[in-house]
């Protein structure tokens, strides 16, 4: 693959979820592991920036224009490893879509992943960022067992769970800057109808405490440590009661708006750049700073 088989100057708008208004220099669709691995490799011959998007959830753009390689990952594929009467195993491609494998496994009988029901994205984001369900508290990463990783130098290899240092909105890969081939799950076999339950009952509660139906990133701002709610002794680790609490709900700059449903998801009305993005985003970090003496930190991965 040369850099004369990507697409140039093309718009993102329709590969975020947040829909901001972005231009890559290149850009191309991968189907297979290997093409990703072959763009991989591309960008560090070129010596420029490799981006890879899955279903660009959890992601900001904060620039108008990307000078490198953006690869949206569309290598789909999902293979039985091993089958018990009591687990299942089964390897997932990255850019498996997250809510397909949530609800294959739960229409299955297997128990797992039925709290993520209706989260976005695919699968390497859902690792990357641990996502995770709070009540109760189950994490996506709790479930794998091992992953095949692309590093930095472009080398492929094999890890298991305990490398991956899991924690709250996080993976080793924020660190290493690997990226995630495939992952192997494994899964307890459960009553159907006990998980489809319980899978209804997430997104219900997703619907009705989030904004559904516009353009957000998700949860933009991380919540605070036990130290900071203790030490300010406030009532909660809500990063959305801090912006909640500082006025900013239906704050509006360009096309970017703080939602009056949850104060930690920042919607686009379709019109907002990367500029506005930045100055929203910078004025809620600014006014939580003056009124609780709390630095948030974004959840989302900001690209520029």
């Amino acid at each position: 693959m040369t850099i004369n088989d990507l697409e140039k100057d093309v718009s993102l708008f329709n590969y975020t979820t947040l829909r901001s208004k972005c231009v890559a220099q290149y850009f191309y669709i991968a189907k297979t592991k290997q093409e990703i691995i072959d763009l991989f490799n591309l960008s560090k011959d070129q010596k420029i920036k490799f981006i890879i998007l899955g279903g660009g959830s959890n992601i900001a753009l904060l620039s108008d224009y990307i000078n490198g390689i953006v690869v949206k990952n569309q290598y789909i594929t999902k293979k039985l490893v091993d089958k018990t009467p009591e687990r299942v195993l089964y390897k997932v491609s990255s850019g498996y879509p997250t809510t397909k494998l949530v609800t294959e496994t739960v229409n299955e009988g297997l128990e797992g992943l039925e709290y993520h029901q209706g989260l976005p994205g695919n699968i390497g984001g859902a690792i990357y960022m641990n996502s995770k369900w709070t009540n109760p508290v189950d994490y996506f990463g709790d479930h794998l067992l091992r992953a095949s990783l692309l590093s930095k130098d472009g080398k492929l290899k094999t890890v298991d769970k305990k490398y991956f240092k899991f924690a709250y909105d996080y993976s080793i890969l924020h660190d290493t800057g690997e990226i995630l081939l495939d992952a192997t799950f494994e899964f307890k076999r459960k009553n159907k109808e006990f998980l489809i339950k319980r899978a209804q009952d997430a997104l219900k509660y997703r619907k009705k405490t989030q904004p559904f139906g516009v353009f957000t990133s998700g949860c933009f701002f991380r919540n605070i440590s036990d130290k900071e709610k203790n030490d300010k002794k406030l009532p909660t680790n809500s990063a959305g009661y801090l912006i909640d609490k500082t006025g900013l709900k239906g704050k509006k700059i360009g096309g970017f708006i703080v939602s009056d449903n949850h104060a930690n998801f920042i919607i686009n009305d379709g019109s907002g750049k990367p500029k506005d993005l930045n100055n929203l985003m910078k004025l809620i970090k600014t006014k939580v700073k003056e009124k609780f003496g709390i630095e948030l930190k974004e959840e989302v991965v900001l690209i520029n």
